[in-house]
């Protein structure tokens, strides 16, 4: 009788049934397939009887090959190894809808060997006959096994290729029309080599936190108009060999990264072409840096800088030493060629973007309608270089508090009403603000870098008090204050809050029952979070209770003054435009009934 139920279950109740019931009819599911439609609970047949597109679990080793669909986020379980042939055209669903974006994409948990060759490379694209930036989510390698991607093309993603706790090879490949990073990092230690990676929405690589051993070598960085070639942020990385030209930003370091730049060519950048900041550490020698905005600078947080043997001329200035930097120049006049890698693959188009993701005509949808169902924007405040972007937003009862930029920059007090800037304080030592919370008497400040919390003295800006964040593997991404106690948003995992009082103590923790994401505030009664496409409205014991859609691309951060909502949102990172967001909640349980 429990057989004949389990195969009734299985073979009539599959789309309301857990995944997992069916890890034990894994041969039913082919091992190879081609041309195929990859939705559903894995992929072959079975996705093309179903045809659902829900999340994607693929419970078996396979191999790909012809043009694959991927109709949603398609996850790559522990134990599987997905090999995807030379010449597989991978396209993946796209979205523009922000009510349902719902997109393809790869989360890598097990293993990836795509590998081509020069003359067959893989294609992982959208499957709109006109593409743009942001079409499809990203490859999402979470993995610390040999994952490989080799003389493959990556386009039209939100986020090219993500290394997250992860370790791997991209090699010989393109990446390029995306709507944040090429290539991004955190936790993860890949290397990174004879790659061609343009027209990046934001940094062609990040390195953001606590990566380690890191090789970025004989890669071509160009045409990243509006931000960085190579960024790192609590990173340990070796940089030999690349061409670094054409963006805004060169190379860019912060908090506590230590870096070893060698035989780079580094030219034709707006801005500087190595810029330290933040207590970073960095030997630079035999590089050719021409042509840029700055040479090189250094300053803030004793950063430390070797620079010895580099051909570093034809800059509008050529160094910039700042009080907080301690450096060693010698010998940097030399003649130095610096020959651009060779590859054995052509930078093949089958349709072209046309613009750099941030562009004035850029075609992705990054702001929402004003109102709908679910809320409304009463104004938009603070705009205008370098006041906009950002992951911290506080709320004191009467006015907004803010850093001027992201990572950096003084502390503001802000008019909600005007977005005037009442008082401006200089940043009291925080490396990277992730959240704003205040107690009534001080603003409590999360560092996402330095793992620690800090309370600040609202009147001056200067620091109270400081401890470190319980361990939770992790930074925390948000902090809320309830009345009582201070709420920590675990980065590693955002559904898990910790309880702590306002010397550090862990009280508690508190796991939210729904969708989740990386920031937070309390409005009395409820805790607000960033969650997907919504926000979403928890209680204190962490019961979903309250749903509304975004008002643009990214939440980022957020307040609450009693009645209203605060947000701060992505928007595009580039751009000047407010970012802060004044919003009435309409109805926030309509979207609990769909």
């Amino acid at each position: 009788m429990k057989k004949f139920l389990k195969f009734f279950l299985i073979s009539l109740g599959i789309l309301i049934l857990t995944p997992f019931l069916i890890i034990g009819f894994y041969e039913l599911f082919p091992a190879k397939i081609h041309n195929q439609t990859v939705s559903g609970f894995s992929a072959g047949f079975l996705s093309n009887l179903l045809k659902v597109n829900v999340t994607g679990i693929l419970f078996r080793d396979q191999v790909w090959s012809g043009e694959i669909y991927v109709s949603g986020p398609l996850v790559i379980v522990p134990w599987v190894t997905l090999k995807i042939e030379p010449g597989t055209v991978v396209k993946f669903k796209h979205s523009r809808d922000y009510k349902n974006p719902l997109r393809g994409g790869l989360i890598i948990k097990g293993t990836l060997q795509a590998i081509g060759t020069p003359e067959q490379p893989i294609w992982f694209t959208s499957d709109a006959p006109e593409p743009i930036n942001g079409d499809w989510e990203s490859i999402f390698i979470t993995s610390q096994k040999e994952n490989i991607i080799k003389y493959a093309i990556v386009e039209y993603a939100q986020l090219g290729i993500n290394f997250w706790t992860a370790s791997g090879e991209v090699s010989h490949s393109i990446i390029r029309w995306v709507n944040s990073e090429c290539i991004y990092m955190e936790r993860s230690n890949p290397v990174i080599e004879y790659n061609t990676i343009y027209n990046c929405g934001y940094n062609g690589i990040a390195l953001e936190q606590f990566n380690y051993d890191v090789k970025i070598r004989y890669n071509k960085i160009f045409d990243n108009l509006y931000n960085t070639g190579i960024h790192g942020e609590a990173t340990e990385v070796e940089i030999e060999g690349n061409i670094v030209k054409n963006n805004k930003f060169g190379i860019t370091f912060d908090d506590f990264s230590e870096a070893v730049i060698k035989n780079n060519l580094i030219e034709n950048n707006s801005e500087e072409g190595i810029r330290l900041m933040n207590s970073c550490q960095a030997e630079v020698y035999s590089n050719l840096i021409k042509n840029n905005g700055l040479g090189i600078s250094c300053d803030l947080g004793d950063s430390q800088i070797i620079i010895h043997n580099n051909d570093i001329s034809e800059n509008q200035n050529d160094f910039y030493i700042g009080e907080g930097c301690q450096s060693d120049l010698k010998n940097n006049q030399e003649k130095i060629t610096i020959p651009e890698p060779v590859f054995d693959y052509q930078d093949i188009k089958k349709t072209d973007l046309g613009y750099c993701p941030g562009d004035p005509n850029d075609k992705y949808p990054y702001i929402y309608p004003t109102e709908d169902e679910t809320r409304k924007v009463i104004k938009r405040i603070v705009g205008g270089i370098p006041i906009s972007f950002g992951w911290s937003l506080g709320w004191d009862g009467q006015y907004l508090w803010k850093f001027r930029h992201a990572g950096a920059g003084n502390l503001m007090k802000i008019n909600p009403q005007s977005g005037e800037i009442i008082a401006s304080f200089e940043n009291p030592g925080i490396a990277q603000d992730h959240g704003i919370a205040f107690d009534g008497q001080s603003l409590w400040i999360n560092d996402f870098s330095a793992l620690k919390v800090f309370e600040v003295d609202p009147n001056n800006g200067k620091i109270l008090s400081s401890f470190k964040i319980p361990e939770m593997g992790g930074g925390a991404s948000g902090i809320a204050w309830d009345g009582q106690y201070l709420y920590l948003v675990s980065w590693l995992d955002q559904n898990t809050l910790y309880q702590i009082d306002r010397k550090g103590n862990l009280i508690s923790t508190l796991r939210l029952k729904g969708p989740a994401g990386q920031t937070i505030t309390f409005d009395g009664e409820y805790f607000w979070v960033s969650c997907n496409q919504w926000i979403c409205k928890y209680d204190r014991k962490g019961n979903l209770k309250g749903k509304i859609y975004s008002v643009a691309w990214g939440t980022w951060a957020m307040a609450h003054d009693g009645k209203y909502l605060w947000t701060l949102q992505r928007t595009n990172e580039n751009w000047t435009d407010p970012k802060v967001y004044q919003i009435e909640i309409l109805d926030d349980t309509i979207l609990l009934e769909k």
